[in-house]
């Protein structure tokens, strides 16, 4: 009857049978409130003596199922405002889908500020330094569509670092020009993810996308889970791993090694940023589009929301389809 009766959660582990079959027995009330009182005295990040657990907490978002609540958002932007010595970031893209072959924001789309202001934020009054991974532009793995799948939705790092930037000088608009320049140099670095040998593609040629959603937070805490940083208002679900010690194994083994293999100055030059400031990659006004400027918009945001549509088995029904989408317009 042990099981059945203690039994709530299913075990899952990587690599493969590091986990216990089935999952501690519950502590008790008495005990946990003892444990829960020990943490709180000795401060966040600590477990106590006598077990081996480790402080994680459950987050998420229902995104358009609820009209305001976005707990998990509220949750990274506390993260990043408590950062007092590094924020380093593994993500699949932090800027807006755009349209393809241009550097305009698809319509309607925005750039994260909410994170963005706490990073520049961090940056600025505490010397926090900002490392960040991210995939490489047009990453399509496998020569799928590019609806199908694309995991660089196209901006270069010196476009992040300069929004990044941009997000100090609305904050501080009397920041020089001379400690925005200091600050690029000596604490925020943008780079893509590459192989072992130094490069951008896989032997196919196709270049190096990254999927992931993970970041760490002066290295005691870190996320790990669904959620992108980049504004897509779909339902998430994560983990805050709240330990040291569990997230410097973390750290040694996927964000130390994919760092040395990818981080090279030449992504993010700091004159590039500079001269990028002046850039305005807000999103574009759909009557100043031409025609063909649209309908690649319209591909970036199928490809962004995975919204898939019936394509035309042949020529008469894609002449009908063109029909009905005149119609619509």
């Amino acid at each position: 009857m042990d099981v059945p009766r203690t039994a709530r959660v299913t075990i899952s582990a990587f690599p493969e049978s590091t986990a216990a079959e089935f999952p501690p027995f519950y502590t008790s009330k008495k005990r946990a409130k003892q444990i829960a009182s020990n943490r709180m005295l000795r401060g966040p990040g600590t477990s106590d003596d006598n077990t081996d657990f480790v402080p994680v907490i459950t987050m998420g978002r229902y995104g358009t199922v609820l009209k305001k609540a976005r707990p998990s958002d509220d949750a990274f932007v506390a993260m990043f405002n408590s950062a007092q010595t590094i924020i380093r970031c593994a993500l699949q893209d932090i800027g807006p889908p755009l349209v393809p072959t241009t550097k305009m924001t698809v319509p309607g789309m925005v750039w994260p500020d909410n994170y963005l202001n706490a990073m520049a934020h961090a940056m600025w009054t505490r010397g926090v330094d900002v490392e960040i991974v991210l995939s490489n532009p047009v990453s399509i793995p496998d020569h799928v569509k590019f609806i199908d799948g694309n995991y660089g939705l196209g901006w270069s790092c010196v476009d992040v670092a300069a929004e990044l930037i941009k997000c100090i000088q609305k904050q501080f608009p009397d920041a020089s020009d001379k400690k925005l320049r200091e600050t690029v140099q000596d604490n925020l670095r943008v780079c893509f993810i590459k192989c072992k040998r130094g490069g951008c593609y896989y032997s196919d040629g196709a270049s190096l996308g990254l999927h992931s959603k993970h970041f760490i937070i002066d290295d005691v805490c870190c996320y790990i889970g669904s959620q992108n940083l980049y504004s897509c208002d779909l339902a998430e679900w994560g983990v805050v791993i709240d330990s040291p010690e569990a997230v410097g194994d973390i750290k040694q083994q996927y964000w130390d090694k994919l760092w040395e293999v990818s981080y090279t100055r030449d992504d993010c030059d700091v004159d590039k940023v500079m001269d990028g400031l002046g850039i305005n990659r807000a999103a574009v006004s759909k009557l100043s589009m031409t025609k063909y400027e649209l309908e690649q918009a319209k591909e970036a945001m199928k490809a962004n929301l995975k919204v898939y549509y019936d394509a035309p088995d042949d020529e008469s029904d894609a002449s009908e389809g063109e029909e009905d989408e005149s119609e619509r317009k």
